[in-house]
């Protein structure tokens, strides 16, 4: 199963420092799956991709940016790395599913009905999680939202958990009863968002500034009048995480919930029963 941390700081130029400050406390890779970074440099959405045994640290270097998603994923045989690895990216967007559904290829095809040309050309790869990103796209798409840089974090948010709930109902149709395991998250650099069904819960953290840092070499009690000191206390991240170490220091986003985190870094969540 995939699993992925997601990222949105205050501080571009201190998300190396934000990311080697949480790697402790999720749970990432294993050592057969492939691994994806989705980041942004000079305001455009950029993907790296790494192959099974390539050393983790790797994938925690990003560039300087606004947020960040990296995930870790098992790719099926005849799976390529570049057409099936995720995060996945259309124009701003970046993506990236955790989870699983049964019957996973004939759920892809009924969802591919659901998806308009425009968008079924931008599927690439072989896999479901793809084009539940389409139904996403679609979903901003029909509202005409897809592009706009003044998107609210709270109605892009609104949009993914439909999207989970189309998926989930479909799937529910195509396999049976049983209940599907998805776990979303997106960003177009100014926002980020998740969204989550079935049981295991997607979690979230908000991070403070502090003054010290290891990657840095920064110790406690540094002084305000040192800028980079200044600089770290300052910071403030949001971070969403499917598998941390600790889940009792994290906030559960509840099944079928939605979490939205705009420019300020105010992380709102969206109950089941806001949905619609």
């Amino acid at each position: 199963m995939s699993r992925f941390v997601a990222l949105m700081t205050s501080e571009p130029f201190l998300v190396r420092c934000e990311l080697h400050r949480i790697r402790p406390e999720v749970s990432l890779a294993s050592p057969d799956h492939a691994l994806g970074l989705g980041a942004y440099e000079d305001h455009t959405a950029l993907i790296r991709r790494y192959g099974p045994g390539v050393p983790h640290a790797d994938v925690w270097e990003a560039p300087e940016s606004d947020a960040v998603v990296l995930i870790s994923q098992g790719l099926g045989v005849g799976q390529s790395l570049e057409e099936n690895m995720q995060p996945f990216r259309f124009r701003q967007w970046l993506f990236a599913h955790a989870g699983h559904v049964e019957r996973a290829d004939p759920v892809r095809n009924a969802l591919m009905e659901m998806v308009p040309d425009y968008l079924q050309r931008v599927v690439r790869g072989s896999t479901v999680s793809e084009v539940m990103f389409a139904i996403f796209l679609k979903s901003l798409r029909d509202i005409g939202r897809m592009e706009d840089p003044g998107l609210e974090a709270a109605v892009a948010a609104q949009c993914l958990a439909q999207s989970v709930r189309t998926v989930d109902q479909l799937a529910g149709e195509v396999s049976g009863p049983g209940k599907s395991q998805l776990a979303f998250v997106a960003t177009n650099g100014r926002l980020l968002i998740a969204a989550c069904r079935g049981h295991d819960p997607l979690y979230y953290r908000l991070l403070e500034g502090e003054g010290s840092c290891e990657r840095c070499g920064l110790t406690p009690g540094g002084k305000d009048s040192e800028p980079l000191v200044r600089d770290h206390r300052r910071r403030r991240s949001v971070v969403v995480a499917t598998h941390p170490v600790k889940p009792q220091g994290w906030m559960p986003l509840a099944d079928g919930g939605a979490l939205a985190i705009d420019r300020k870094l105010t992380p709102s969540v969206l109950a089941p029963t806001d949905v619609r």
